[in-house]
């Protein structure tokens, strides 16, 4: 039995919304794309940054290139006007900002929404990772991040000293071909974010809870994007509770509890006199709203599944909220998810969902009855990172 009182929460939380047809996706356009833009560059104090450089890269499957390069004047500002062929990917375009390997900074924008950006550097931060294949270390494997590159020593390790705070998009080359993945800078020393094995092909990470400060997904922080949320029916004035809200210190556990790293851990208190009661996880992929800079939508259709691992006690249910061809918001579930004192690996696929994955705003995590969840390591199966940008729609 499908519950309908779900459909009032959502507005809640991605406000008000057109009800016109959804766009076509954003990905390259047919001949040559002209970008421009003003970038400004301030220090700290918010004074303009006249001794530095920026540069607009171009994000592709397999690399990353400058599409335009030059330095600030006097007045700490660049305005620069470049070219990109058809066969790059435009959609958004990364600004990196940097004075030598002490200060930087970067963005994701898209040019013709906000051509005019302004950069605040801030001190260089190292980035380390691993790579494996198949749980085994890997030396001697390349791994790109901006213009920067390093090689695995003998137990797979490597290091970048000097990177713009943030996540970011790393090129890994070996025997076994070239990938993209996602990697963080400003991880504990327990995380493994950047621990990569090559085995495992193509994926878009999520969300793996181990840089959660701001409760936005790992995949949501390059864009400004990705927003949770926890809640129950008690927001329409049913019973139904949930053991730490939002924003609690308390939502994520670490060691034996854990599965690598830190996961989320919530309690549901499920009121069933409610009508329609439930609890729900989830958090948004776009921002649906009609003035957003970036995308309100995703199209997944390219995605093998929507996987992630989960313990505890009860049933989850994996809810989508897309958009339909009439423009009108869909609510898409699968059925629910056993969950077992040890962890297991879910995936759901579109037949699940019994929809096309066209249009995706938000994943949620649901229950209906009395359940305790762990969650961790959330990923859009057959995508890779490098071409998200490609799959992002507006209205």
């Amino acid at each position: 039995m499908r519950y309908f009182s779900f459909l009032i929460l959502i507005p809640a939380f991605f406000c008000s919304c057109s009800d016109s047809s959804v766009a076509n996706g954003t990905g390259s356009n047919a001949g040559e794309t002209e970008l421009a833009g003003i970038i400004t560059a301030t220090n700290a104090a918010g004074n303009p940054f006249t001794h530095a450089s920026a540069r607009v890269w171009i994000l592709n499957e397999d690399s990353m290139k400058v599409a335009y390069e030059n330095q600030f004047d006097e007045a700490g500002s660049l305005k620069f006007t470049s070219t990109i062929s058809e066969n790059d990917n435009s959609s958004i375009q990364l600004i990196e900002t940097y004075s030598g390997d002490s200060l930087s900074a970067m963005r994701w924008v898209d040019f013709n929404r906000a051509p005019s950006q302004n950069l605040s550097l801030e001190k260089s931060v190292p980035l380390k990772g691993k790579i494996l294949n198949n749980g085994r270390p890997l030396p001697n494997v390349k791994i790109q991040i901006l213009d920067k590159l390093t090689t695995t020593d003998t137990n797979g390790n490597f290091e970048f000293e000097s990177l713009p705070s943030g996540v970011h998009y790393a090129f890994v080359e070996g025997y076994f071909g070239k990938f993209s993945y996602q990697m963080q800078t400003d991880l504990s020393e327990d995380a493994k974010t950047n621990h990569i094995d090559v085995a495992e092909k193509i994926f878009t990470v999520v969300e793996d809870f181990e840089n959660w400060k701001t409760k936005q997904t790992l995949l949501g922080k390059s864009f400004g994007q990705g927003w949770w949320f926890i809640c129950t029916d008690s927001l329409q004035g049913g019973g139904s509770r949930v053991s730490e809200g939002i924003t609690s210190k308390n939502l994520l556990v670490t060691g034996d509890s854990a599965k690598t790293g830190s996961s989320l851990h919530l309690k549901f208190t499920i009121d069933e006199e409610t009508v329609g009661h439930y609890g729900v996880a989830g958090f948004s992929i776009g921002d649906d709203f009609d003035e957003n800079e970036m995308f309100a939508f995703y199209d997944l259709r390219n995605a093998t599944a929507i996987s992630f691992d989960a313990k505890g006690e009860g049933e989850l249910y994996l809810q989508i909220t897309k958009r339909g061809v009439d423009g009108k918001r869909e609510f898409h579930e699968t059925s629910p998810a056993v969950l077992k004192s040890a962890w297991q690996h879910f995936t759901f696929t579109a037949d699940d969902f019994d929809c096309e994955l066209l249009a995706v705003n938000s994943i949620n995590f649901m229950v209906r009855s009395n359940a305790e969840i762990y969650l961790d390591n959330i990923r859009f199966d057959g995508i890779s990172p490098s071409m998200w940008p490609a799959l992002g729609m507006r209205f």
